[in-house]
């Protein structure tokens, strides 16, 4: 593996080098293979659970549908193939996710050297992506912000040499990503609306051809599916999405507004941290001057086209700091083309703010390892703010659960109840058999895809009913109603505990019955 030798010597960071076949396509790929690697023994050993929204969609794959209520389907689809091959283990959960973040690494690194023509400048850009944690989200953790994230790079790439050739070859490809894309994550629609403007404002002549119209033609037959399950269903994914966005919320008070919008640009720049240093060598190394071209001008277009949509439901709702992460890519290719032809990092200041905010990003990716092996060294990062800690013991809580309800049932089945998705979708995961579990549909809530599916009105009368809750059934006036008092036989509660501290308490429940689900049909008005 010579380019690691090239890495400690500096040569990667010269432009001129005599060994520029060290960046060919043998070497990226064994990158690559090597961090996936390390990635799946990080999840085999690293000591955390899937993610709720994991745990999801892996359960949404065991009953295939054309969509579901807040995501199209695509992920549940690889999920049920990583779950047929492997079976249902939470390490074959996240190797998709490693998988499809090494191949969005590969991508880079072709679209980059393609782009640019330069094999050392592409693996440069392509290894940089290892610096960012935005990167590693989406290679570690199997959500749908990953599968976008590839769909949106190829779209974009696609979309750029269309335009450029206006060759029917990536007209055609720009509708496939998009379909395919679309049928990851919603948020890839966002590129219809500006395609038609960019090309609007920088390529009118074609709007008036009708190429562009037939990418779109095929992005919409791949989508059908998903559109026509809307359709049979009350459009209620259209109506998550509009909520998601804010839509008929009013507007909220000035200091709220304030607050979601420090917290959006608060949390961007968190996501983007170790590319901070730029912002104060700017205009020493003129690093505008290398974002003049033609296609740095299309990514920042589309960038600002997407700030601005977020910047808008900021105004009146939180914007989680996820929710952009899908159109980064491209933005770091262009970036990381701009370090490197200002020559910025021969300062030393500056590849010291790297290598610190390397450091932390080790340091962040490997707590759980750490919590384990060396406890005090990972209380650098207080269990309150690692957001690892919404990623343990749910295995346990579940093994819990189980062997508890065992003795108090004397071996008879029961039925598993939460009222958040999240906690039904873990404890259908990790509980042996992955039985189906319920969600208590209660206006306190929004809508998921378990109210799709429902509860059935019949079938549970022989049925002792497990409710899991990580809050007293006191402390919810309207649950505290439909619950009969007189139907909890047994009752119980489970410390998460993370780094010494305990973080979550889950209550837990034994009920001799459903609740009515008679009382339950018309409280469901949150999409």
């Amino acid at each position: 593996m010579f380019f690691i030798q090239e890495i400690i010597n500096g040569n990667i960071l010269k432009k001129q080098s005599y060994n520029n076949s060290l960046y060919g396509w043998k070497h990226v790929i064994i990158l690559f293979i090597v961090v996936g690697i390390l990635r799946f023994l990080f999840v085999l050993v690293g000591g955390i659970d899937l993610d709720p929204e994991e745990a999801q969609y892996w359960l949404w794959s065991k009953y295939p549908d054309w969509s579901y209520y807040s995501k199209p389907p695509l992920i549940a689809y690889i999920n049920g193939i990583s779950s047929l091959i492997f079976g249902n283990h939470a390490w074959a959960v996240r190797l998709n996710a490693i998988i499809i973040g090494s191949i969005i690494g590969l991508t880079t690194y072709y679209i980059s050297n393609k782009l640019y023509k330069s094999k050392k400048l592409a693996f440069f850009i392509a290894a940089a992506l290892l610096l960012l944690p935005a990167y590693h989200y989406i290679s570690m953790f199997f959500t749908t912000d990953v599968l976008v994230s590839l769909f949106w790079l190829l779209t974009c790439y696609f979309f750029w040499k269309a335009i450029e050739s206006n060759s029917l070859k990536y007209w055609i490809l720009t509708g496939i990503t998009i379909g395919i894309g679309s049928m990851a994550k919603y948020a890839l629609l966002f590129f219809i609306p500006f395609s038609f403007l960019y090309l609007l404002f920088k390529k009118k002549y074609l709007l008036k051809q009708k190429s562009f119209y037939i990418s779109l033609l095929i992005a919409i037959i791949i989508f059908s599916p998903v559109l026509i399950w809307n359709i049979n269903n009350n459009m209620i994914g259209l109506f998550h999405i509009s909520n998601l966005a804010g839509y008929g919320r009013k507007f909220v008070s000035l200091h709220k507004t304030i607050n979601y919008e420090l917290e959006f640009f608060g949390g961007q720049l968190l996501l983007n941290l170790p590319l901070l240093f730029l912002l104060f060598f700017w205009k020493k190394y003129k690093i505008g001057s290398y974002l003049k071209g033609d296609f740095e001008q299309f990514i920042i277009y589309k960038m600002i086209f997407i700030y601005i949509i977020f910047t808008a439901i900021a105004l009146i709702k939180r914007v989680q700091i996820n929710w952009l992460i899908f159109s980064y890519i491209p933005l770091y290719i262009i970036l990381f083309k701009a370090i490197w032809e200002s020559e910025i990092l021969n300062n030393t200041l500056s590849r010291n703010y790297i290598a610190f905010t390397s450091l932390l990003l080790v340091l962040l990716l490997l707590q759980p390892v750490l919590e384990t092996h060396t406890p005090k060294f990972s209380k650098i990062i207080p269990a309150k703010i690692d957001p690892y800690g919404k990623l343990v013991d749910w295995k346990n809580l579940t093994n819990f659960v189980n062997n508890e309800m065992k003795i108090k049932t004397n071996g008879n089945g029961y039925i598993i109840l939460s009222d958040k998705y999240q906690i039904a979708s873990q404890l259908s995961f990790y509980s042996p058999g992955n039985p189906k579990t319920y969600c208590l549909p209660y206006s306190g809530r929004r809508m998921n895809q378990f109210d799709v599916w429902g509860i059935p009105t019949s079938g549970f009368d022989d049925k002792q009913i497990v409710l899991v809750k990580n809050s007293p059934i006191e402390s919810s006036e309207e649950i505290n109603f439909l619950i009969d008092r007189n139907s909890i036989i047994y009752s119980t509660n489970y410390h998460i505990f993370y780094k010494g501290k305990i973080i979550k308490t889950y209550y837990i429940y034994l009920l001799n019955r459903m609740p009515k689900i008679n009382s339950l049909k018309n409280v469901i008005a949150k999409y």
